[in-house]
């Protein structure tokens, strides 16, 4: 029987609670449950970093189950970047491990006084002592639990970032090949991670699933035609992953370019989808990578550079908006640098584009300057000033530079889309709880809810409101159920 696990930090007491038939949060998942959970525990005026706030892993209805696309979880809090309520989900191991031993959420109250460990096996969760991997980031970590642990466990954890409290901090969670790169980026959800001294969560493979089917047989037959229906129609994300998607937002004028002055990049071609497919394969890179088991869409891809070393799984659209065009870097391996280390440290790409731009405004950086970024980003080894700004996000960026140049919405920086040109996209934005956040509702090109309504180009603002409404309850829907990232790529 599925069942919410609350782990107080502060006491270490740990408790159960069954999810019966009946039960008031029976039909909630994903980003719908931490909301709901939330909306009624949590006092609207809780600093986000305090010990009062709480942070909630809920997965989706059908994680674990035989249904495509379901590994991820969604991770929910209230966020130190916007001050309200935010989601960020995630996939790699550790979701369907956590569904299949019938954990439907976690939800960590209070603060402990010393770093902690969660440890799941089976029946058996308590807490670690986390001390000695204090000051240790994703990549190192991984490796170091998967040798105590065991290698085909699931892991969430924080980077230096997080320990720091930083408001960009990420919560990683370790990929199919081992490798810390799945995050759960948006909203600065590390850092209240942070603020509970809690290091990492662990997820043994329980003995064998717990979960349980009405008709196993009808339900795996569906799952099998669904699965072959993702994998045929979206083939064309198998091979050049999400950043097959940049061209076309180029073409339209709303690919963030210096610091969203333009909406287009003369050197786009250079850091495409298909630019980064021609360097996979010149290198023996990976392409069409699951990101998370029963992953039949397969976007993924793991990055090696000239040598056979790997650089960083994955290279996304997100990362290569706002750290490329936005930056007006044109290099895939550099971009790739830069993806590894805020993978490592565990910080939002999105957000650390937007706050390396403002530097950029100031100044501080050239346009252009992939090495001064990386160079930026890597004095949070030694606490330098500007790294740690930088780790706040872009509006500290911005304040502490007198810049009013910044592209945010309530506090979070812009994702990948010029909402000048996506005029729904800005709706979205606008209105969401979560600021600006694409996946709220992402009224990009080709995504309507209704094919038999028009509502109007991308750029005029006739039906935006109807059609970001609609977008928000499609997307709340397919995320109660499967918590996927990307939910119009089912559309």
């Amino acid at each position: 029987m599925p069942k919410i696990v609350r782990i107080n930090l502060e006491t270490k007491e740990i408790k159960t609670e069954d999810i019966e038939k009946g039960h008031p949060l029976e039909y909630f998942g994903g980003r719908s449950l931490s909301a709901k959970i939330l909306m009624d525990e949590l006092d609207p005026k809780t600093e986000p970093l305090s010990k009062e706030n709480k942070l909630i892993f809920a997965s989706g209805l059908l994680c674990g189950t035989y249904a495509p696309n379901s590994g991820r979880l969604s991770i929910g809090s209230k966020s130190p970047l916007t001050n309200g309520i935010k989601e960020s989900n995630v996939g790699g191991k550790a979701p369907t491990l956590l569904c299949r031993s019938d954990i439907k959420a976690l939800i960590f109250e209070n603060s402990a006084s010393n770093w902690q460990i969660l440890k799941i096996q089976d029946e058996e969760i308590k807490l670690l002592n986390a001390t000695q991997y204090v000051g240790i980031n994703n990549y190192e970590l991984d490796v170091k639990l998967c040798k105590e642990f065991g290698k085909n466990i699931g892991i969430f954890s924080i980077g230096i970032a997080g320990e720091k409290k930083l408001k960009a901090a990420s919560i990683a969670s370790m990929d199919l090949e081992g490798y810390p790169s799945r995050h759960a980026g948006r909203g600065g959800l590390g850092a209240v991670m942070g603020s509970k001294k809690l290091k990492a969560v662990i997820i043994v493979p329980p003995e064998k699933s717990k979960i349980l089917y009405s008709d196993k047989k009808s339900f795996q037959q569906v799952a099998i035609k669904w699965g072959k229906n993702l994998q045929e129609s979206k083939k064309v994300f198998s091979k050049f992953g999400t950043l097959i998607g940049l061209m076309g937002m180029n073409s339209v004028h709303g690919l963030p370019t210096q610091n969203f002055r333009k909406g287009s990049f003369e050197n786009a071609d250079k850091i495409s989808g298909e630019a980064l497919h021609e360097y996979l394969t010149k290198n023996n890179g990976k392409y069409s990578v699951a990101c998370s088991p029963g992953c039949m869409i397969r976007c993924s891809n793991i990055v090696y550079d000239k040598e056979g070393k790997h650089i960083t799984s994955s290279l996304e659209y997100e990362t290569v908006a706002l750290n490329g065009s936005n930056l007006l870097i044109d290099d895939i391996e550099k971009l790739a640098r830069i993806d590894h280390i805020c993978d490592d440290y565990g910080l939002d790409t999105i957000e650390i584009g937007n706050a390396l731009a403002v530097f950029m405004e100031a100044g501080i950086l050239k346009w252009s300057d992939a090495e001064g970024c990386i160079n930026l980003l890597n004095g949070l080894k030694k606490n330098e000033e500007n790294a740690l700004k930088l780790g706040m996000g872009a509006v500290h960026v911005g304040s502490s530079y007198n810049i009013s140049r910044v592209a945010h919405v309530k506090g979070q920086g812009l994702p990948g889309y010029d909402p000048r040109t996506f005029k729904g996209m800005g709706v979205t934005y606008i209105t969401s709880p979560m600021g600006a956040d694409h996946t709220a509702g992402a009224a990009i090109i080709g995504r309507t809810p209704d094919s038999k309504r028009d509502y109007g180009k991308l750029h005029t603002p006739e039906h935006k409101v109807e059609l970001s409404k609609k977008l928000k309850i499609f997307t709340m829907i397919l995320e109660n159920l499967l918590v996927t990232t990307h939910p119009l790529l089912y559309l």
